[in-house]
């Protein structure tokens, strides 16, 4: 049996699901997927990438204004 592929939201590589971090943006805060609504998927290799929060807003339809916000919560679903 197969496993399902997926693209990291910031360097666009396709890896197997389970080796990516899947996260969801809700209620102006990025948290890990809770089953319910739209999600994105980052690879571990990307998670100190410059791009990320670039593709983070880009993916989530926000404002790079909000720059502060995406780090905060970055910050707390990686430690």
């Amino acid at each position: 049996m197969s496993n399902p592929i997926r693209m990291c939201v910031v360097c666009r590589e396709r890896f197997e699901q389970k080796q990516l971090i899947r996260l969801q943006y809700r209620d102006l805060k990025l948290s890990l997927f809770n089953g319910q609504g739209r999600s994105f998927y980052i690879c571990k290799n990307c998670q100190n990438n410059p791009k990320l929060f670039n593709s983070i807003a880009r993916v989530c339809k926000i404002d790079k204004k909000h720059k502060e916000i995406l780090q905060e919560s970055l910050k707390e679903i990686f430690i």
